[in-house]
């Protein structure tokens, strides 16, 4: 068995030490700016979500309010088309008992 330089084998173990160092802080760096990015992604995707969902009722109000004009529409419609054939019922009936007294 030959043994060699014992300075020199610290050396190049100290520079494997070190560039092991340098690769895990740069995998460290990697994973928290990868964790970070999709935290940003799942908070916008979050705020996205909340805003939609915030809008929902908002525009199922409105809608409940529009269904609502319109039943309040109709409902003026059937009361004005009640209030006419009444009128044109007591018009009728009129007519009718003058005929019956003539004839």
């Amino acid at each position: 068995m030959q043994i060699g330089n014992m300075d020199e084998f610290r050396a190049q173990q100290l520079t494997k030490v070190e560039k092991r160092k340098k690769e895990d802080e740069r995998i460290r760096k990697g994973v928290y700016q990868m964790h970070a990015m999709i935290e940003a992604q799942s908070t916008e995707t979050f705020l996205k979500e909340r805003d939609r969902v915030e809008k929902q009722p908002e525009q199922e109000k409105t809608e409940t309010e529009k269904a609502e004009t319109k039943k309040e529409g109709k409902k003026t419609d059937v009361k004005t088309e009640i209030e006419k054939m009444l009128s044109v019922g007591a018009r009728f009936a009129s007519l009718n008992s003058q005929t019956i007294s003539v004839s």
